[in-house]
């Protein structure tokens, strides 16, 4: 008698279960929608790519990562209303205020990056000679947690930096950083180098050429970046169509 009640008692417990189970009807009507997944109590966001009887696929919307999760876990499902989170964001137009303009364009965890400082040459005008930087890099970006919209960065560069009348030193190396990209477009970034080097370009028309050492390869390099890259900046990331 004891073990018909155990059994029954079993069975009621399994179509409870099963009974809170989300149906069918509930995930294929969200279908390639965003939605929130409530996991016994853990809360996953992404876009519902299928589900079978034990899992629930879905992509997430930063990364692009695609993940299952077990079915007989799931609580809840919730939509997410179609807005500007929703909407991938790729080119971006940022600014500083030392002068710095950078254009960039992200897909995924690639990130490439162009920037010149219009200031610079402005300031120097009046000189000998007119003062020029600038930066191109490309890389990889990190989101810092699944939801959030800080992105680590890693790249190469390229430097540019005219600084007289007849030499142009061309710096090299490895910049990092972090940027962020606001559900409403806003962008807000910091990048900085970290190791490189430079060469000299041109030659003096005084028939003598100073000497350049490692040192000053370094130096050029750092003086380099902080006048072309973007070190701070804000702007706006525009949605692609």
């Amino acid at each position: 008698m004891l073990f018909i009640v155990l059994m029954a008692t079993s069975g009621v417990v399994r179509a409870d279960a099963e009974a809170e189970t989300v149906p069918d009807a509930s995930l294929r009507a969200v279908i390639d929608r965003v939605v929130q997944l409530d996991v016994q109590g853990r809360v996953i966001e992404g876009r519902v790519l299928g589900f079978e009887d034990s899992t629930v696929t879905i992509a997430n919307v930063v990364t692009g990562e695609v993940t299952s999760v077990p079915r007989a876990q799931l609580v809840r499902v919730t939509l997410v209303e179609p807005s500007e989170r929703e909407r991938r964001r790729v080119w971006g137009l940022q600014s500083s205020l030392l002068g710095t303009v950078v254009v960039d364009v992200e897909r995924g965890r690639l990130r490439g990056f162009a920037s010149t400082n219009l200031l610079l040459p402005l300031i120097t005008l009046s000189g000998e000679s007119t003062w020029f930087a600038g930066a191109v890099g490309a890389g990889v970006s990190w989101p810092m947690s699944a939801t959030s919209h800080w992105k680590l960065d890693l790249f190469g560069e390229v430097l540019p930096f005219h600084t007289t009348s007849f030499y142009t030193y061309l710096g090299v190396g490895v910049g990092g950083g972090f940027h962020y990209t606001a559900p409403s477009g806003f962008t807000l970034g910091f990048t900085f180098p970290i190791v490189g080097f430079a060469s000299r370009l041109g030659h003096s028309p005084y028939g003598y050429e100073a000497s350049f050492r490692y040192n000053d390869s370094l130096a050029y390099y750092y003086v380099g970046a902080l006048a072309g890259m973007p070190l701070l900046t804000f702007g706006y990331r525009f949605a692609a169509h």
